[in-house]
């Protein structure tokens, strides 16, 4: 649906706020939106898997922001708040990876047949302990980075901020470059060597920066490019995402694999057809995601808004 007069005189309004004004404004929502996370884990309980995985996404958001506008912070400020929103999301990270893991053997226990299931039984006991210490490290780093801690931090980037040449950008004006630089290097990356898991792992990462650039500093665009660009990415997010899940699933088997071999060789025999098969099978689907992620080049390369931008 095309935008409204409105809407259109709101985006050019944005675009042409100093980007001074617009940093602080940006910061101080993604840093608020950490905090309501925050807040939300002491507050509500039962909702806390969700929570987990929001707090994650909203570390992420909170990060690229003050990445995107680095400029405007003192460097003491800037790694500061970076190494708090690292913290944090290393600690969530783990404790979510874990959670869609259960999730993952909890829906395929139905299943699962007489012969698989005490290796089933085995990686859901394994999972569990491995959740409990990702719990106890989750509410470390939730103490260490209180609400009342991450609402400190968030007034006090959001005073350190200003531009420290003479004469301050609008917000379209700072936002052309930023995009393009990142954009340049997603395409760099992308258009690498695909045989490797490394190598898209890091094209996972670089489009998502992008993602959030471009949603961060969408008033200062081409609605066109944002429109058409996000939802790609997005969708590459779900194929990388896939591919990402079978490896780590894989690579986590095969290292419960050979420490059962070394340590108790005779569980190593009881479980290792099981082990072998569930590998062979996340890498599989780590093969059919690569050829998803050919399939989304091939589109991405065809899009006119990416020929535009790339010029």
């Amino acid at each position: 649906m095309a935008p409204s007069g409105s809407e259109r005189a709101s985006s050019s309004s944005a675009a042409a706020t100093p980007v001074v004004s617009a940093a602080r404004e940006i910061l101080g929502q993604r840093l608020s939106d950490v905090r309501e996370c925050l807040s939300g884990l002491q507050q509500k309980p039962h909702r806390r898997r969700q929570l987990i995985h929001r707090l994650r996404v909203a570390t992420r958001r909170a990060t690229a922001a003050i990445d995107v506008f680095s400029d405007c912070l003192p460097k003491r400020v800037r790694e500061d708040a970076r190494s708090r929103l690292g913290s944090l999301r290393k600690a969530v990270a783990t404790a979510r990876d874990c959670d869609v893991l259960l999730e993952e053997l909890a829906e395929s226990a139905p299943t699962i047949d007489t012969a698989d299931r005490p290796t089933h039984e085995m990686l859901t006991g394994w999972c569990l302990a491995r959740r409990v210490d990702a719990e106890a490290g989750l509410k470390r780093a939730a103490r260490d980075c209180s609400p009342r801690d991450m609402q400190k931090l968030q007034a006090r980037v959001i005073d350190a901020v200003r531009w420290r040449a003479k004469h301050p950008p609008t917000f379209a004006r700072f936002a052309r470059p930023v995009v393009h630089e990142q954009l340049a290097a997603f395409i760099s990356l992308a258009e690498g060597d695909n045989a490797s898991w490394q190598q898209l792992h890091e094209v996972r990462i670089t489009g998502k920066r992008l993602r959030y650039t471009l949603e961060l500093l969408a008033c200062g665009l081409d609605p066109a490019v944002t429109e058409a660009m996000v939802p790609a990415l997005v969708t590459l997010q779900e194929v990388l995402g896939s591919i990402n899940d079978a490896f780590t699933a894989s690579q986590l088997l095969q290292d419960i694999l050979r420490s059962l071999q070394a340590a108790a060789p005779a569980a190593a025999s009881r479980y290792h057809g099981s082990l072998t098969q569930a590998i062979a099978h996340y890498q599989q689907r780590m093969e059919h995601g690569r050829q998803a992620f050919t399939n989304w080049l091939d589109n991405w390369r065809a899009m006119p808004e990416w020929q535009a931008v790339k010029r």
